[in-house]
């Protein structure tokens, strides 16, 4: 059985596995592996992710270039994926990755692109907020002719809409077409749009309930949601732990620690644990030590936007300084721009390490943020004498 016939993630232990959660060992088997090539690839042309926000680009495009990988197969993808389940935006982010950092060819595919692709607006989104301006900034003609085509066949429902933003709000005082959909009104296909905003509710358990309930008075809330999450069927449970975990103290440990066991019996639903762990470790004490274990599991998630708040609460309630150690050393290598962030900041610095640190400090493909800590990290050690 081959990764695309698969529909489950495949054991955290294996390459592969490692590879769909975007865990930092995953790249760094990756650099040893005769199979990495086929793994990379498989990765690219599914769409791993638990949830859109969940990051893949940076990591995969990684791979791809140091790997020293053919861009084609990225690029055919591309051209071919649909965006029905996200299979193209996570394609474009990898690409878009790709482009920033001079890959051969994929800055002039994602521009032609933008002249026939399906998702140009998106593309063109995508890259506007990316790369400089002088890559794309003469896309504007075929832009505003693609919008026009698009007008003329929506007919009296008026021009496609677009988001304000790059390139949008700048070519709209230098084009009428494109002045007119910006205009027009607030989204580029507002059904994504909502359909994203949707699955996050949906994913945090946040309904109208919820809102008054984590809106109201702390004094009038925390009685409410003590009461609730001791007997889950009088009330929103879900909606009482958010509340317990924003503004309780450590007495309300037990109850955020059940809340882990609740979600547990939700095999199908990965989100919702940061927000517990991270009210455990605001609060403290017996219970969230006793969760950590957990915590460490969770590390493995496909949700890889939490991964973040996992290692921070470990750092928080580890008894162990060197605990984290290891953890953080992961961090440099993995897909969540948070996560290598935090350990760009935090991780106990050797000679290999700096080489990580000051290969992220130099790499085109990198966040700013990341980029910018790992220069100032670099510049301290450096100051004090190094490791």
């Amino acid at each position: 059985m081959t990764i695309e016939d698969d529909w489950h993630y495949l054991p955290t232990r294996t390459r592969a596995g490692a590879l769909q959660r975007g865990l930092g060992r995953g790249a760094v088997r990756a650099g040893r592996d005769p199979a990495a090539p086929d793994l990379v690839y498989a990765c690219i042309r599914r769409d791993h992710r638990w949830l859109p926000l969940d990051e893949r680009g940076v990591y995969l495009a990684r791979l791809v270039r140091d790997l020293e990988l053919p861009t084609g197969p990225i690029i055919a993808r591309l051209f071919t994926a649909t965006d029905e389940t996200g299979e193209f935006s996570h394609v474009l982010r990898v690409a878009e990755a790709l482009g920033r950092a001079g890959s051969e060819g994929v800055v002039e595919s994602l521009r032609r692109y933008v002249h026939i692709g399906p998702y140009w607006r998106e593309a063109l989104a995508v890259i506007a907020n990316a790369w400089p301006a002088n890559w794309w900034d003469d896309l504007l003609p075929a832009a505003a002719d693609r919008l026009a085509c698009a007008q003329a066949s929506r007919g009296a429902q008026g021009p496609p809409h677009l988001p304000p933003g790059p390139p949008w709000s700048d070519w709209a005082a230098r084009d009428e077409r494109v002045r007119a959909a910006l205009s027009a009104g607030l989204s580029a296909g507002p059904e994504a749009v909502r359909g994203l905003g949707e699955l996050l509710e949906e994913a945090d358990g946040i309904d109208d309930a919820a809102r008054e309930c984590l809106a109201g008075p702390v004094a009038d809330a925390l009685p409410a949601a003590r009461g609730v999450a001791a007997d889950p069927g009088s009330g929103p449970y879900w909606q009482s732990l958010c509340v317990l975990a924003e503004h309780g103290d450590e007495s309300d440990g037990p109850a955020l620690l059940a809340g882990l066991d609740w979600l547990d019996r939700r095999p199908d639903d990965m989100c919702g644990y940061d927000r517990l762990v991270d009210g455990l470790a605001r609060v403290g004490g017996a219970a969230a030590r006793q969760a950590l274990p957990r915590i460490r599991s969770l590390w493995f998630s496909p949700h890889s936007y939490e991964r973040a708040t996992y290692l921070r609460a470990r750092m928080t309630l580890e008894p162990d300084a060197d605990a984290c150690a290891g953890a953080l050393t992961e961090g440099l290598w993995d897909c969540e721009a948070d996560v290598r962030l935090l350990a760009v900041r935090h991780v106990p610095l050797d000679e290999k390490l700096e080489r990580r640190m000051a290969y992220l400090r130099d790499d085109p493909i990198e966040t700013p943020q990341v980029r910018a800590a790992a220069a100032e990290r670099l510049a301290l050690e450096a100051a004090v004498g190094g490791p």
